[in-house]
């Protein structure tokens, strides 16, 4: 089988990174012997068969191609993700351990646990792009974004952003339920009647939705009206629930509430990413970012994706580490309100 991409493509892309003068070989000579018939563990801090997993599975046999490595994917579930999360930080600097998960995710369980490692542990590589958050309810639940009685809601990696902070925007009460072991058994219980709310992306929620009737899109967490859930409501921006209810409020407050709206948008979207530890050798990270930006933006990954009706939009790592340092200055700016919720948790 040919490889994905010629040898001389990988080495102009690494010989830019570097920033060396080099030639192109040289790079190409020099990644394919730090990578060449290597192990490139994918962890996945979730089970088999999830879209995380689905996403890591596309991504192995391209890179594979492109790098000569042995690619691997390995599922290490557990505690939310964050066990996985946590193999990928302290990965020994002599191997290549790659993870696919949301940083976003990360920054979220810092809320509730300060001791996971930091956002600066680990260095985004490139996305495989990024999907609105959002709230699905049973059929026949009812106005549950009326009135004012408790919710449930199923808890997830993110519930601070994805659950309470939504839900104290819009003066709701929301009960969270612990030890689901995924989103499918969360699904299954929100079919069941044992919580009345699930969050999830929203593609996700679309599959389940579309494999096992029985619930709907109850809002999407967005600052726009999403095209595929025609007459949904949204959380933030003009015209979403959180402007529609703050209308009368004073100029600052709701202002405030505006921001918060928006931040619980961003939190709250799935950016499947692909990351590294910040502690592998500079010349290994260097060579892993040209590549997978590569396989990210592949053809054979696309048509993969396809063929398995999984969305890709693929983001460069640069795109990917701005939005996370953004997105971290906002947290630390509403550090006593995202403290709050996280406390009462």
């Amino acid at each position: 089988m040919k490889p994905v991409f010629s040898k001389l493509v990988f080495g102009a892309t690494v010989a830019l990174v570097l920033g060396f003068a080099a030639s192109s070989a040289w790079a190409a000579d020099s990644c394919s012997a730090l990578l060449g018939r290597k192990k490139i563990n994918i962890v996945v801090p979730f089970k088999p068969g999830g879209g995380y997993d689905s996403y890591a599975r596309m991504l192995a046999p391209v890179l594979q191609e492109l790098t000569g490595a042995r690619v691997a994917v390995s599922n290490i579930s557990g505690a939310n993700g964050v066990s996985g999360i946590k193999a990928v930080a302290s990965a020994p600097p002599d191997t290549i351990t790659l993870g696919v998960f949301d940083l976003r995710d990360l920054l979220a369980a810092r809320l509730t646990d300060p001791a996971l490692p930091p956002l600066a542990d680990f260095i985004a590589l490139g996305s495989f792009g990024s999907t609105k958050g959002a709230w699905a309810a049973r059929t026949d639940s009812g106005a549950l974004l009326e009135g004012n009685q408790p919710l449930t809601a199923s808890a997830s990696s993110g519930f601070v952003s994805r659950n309470l902070l939504p839900a104290r925007l819009l003066d709701r009460e929301v009960k969270l339920v612990r030890g689901y072991l995924g989103s499918a058994d969360r699904w299954l219980a929100l079919l069941r009647g044992d919580v009345d709310v699930m969050d999830g992306s929203s593609d996700s929620i679309q599959r389940f939705i579309s494999s096992a009737p029985g619930a709907r899109v109850l809002m999407v967490l967005s600052d726009a009206p999403l095209s595929e859930f025609p007459g949904v409501p949204h959380l933030a921006g003009p015209g979403g629930l959180v402007d529609l209810r703050t209308r009368k409020l004073d100029a600052a407050t709701r202002r405030e509430r505006m921001e918060l709206a928006s931040l619980a948008v961003e939190l709250s979207q799935s950016t499947r990413t692909v990351a590294i530890a910040r502690t592998a050798p500079a010349p290994v990270r260097t060579c892993i970012e040209s590549a997978a930006e590569q396989a990210l933006f592949s053809q054979p990954l696309r048509d993969a994706a396809l063929q398995q009706k999984l969305p890709v939009e693929p983001q460069r790592g640069t795109t990917v580490r701005e939005q996370l340092v953004r997105i971290e200055r906002a947290m630390v700016k509403n550090e006593a309100v995202l403290k709050q919720l996280a406390a009462g948790s």
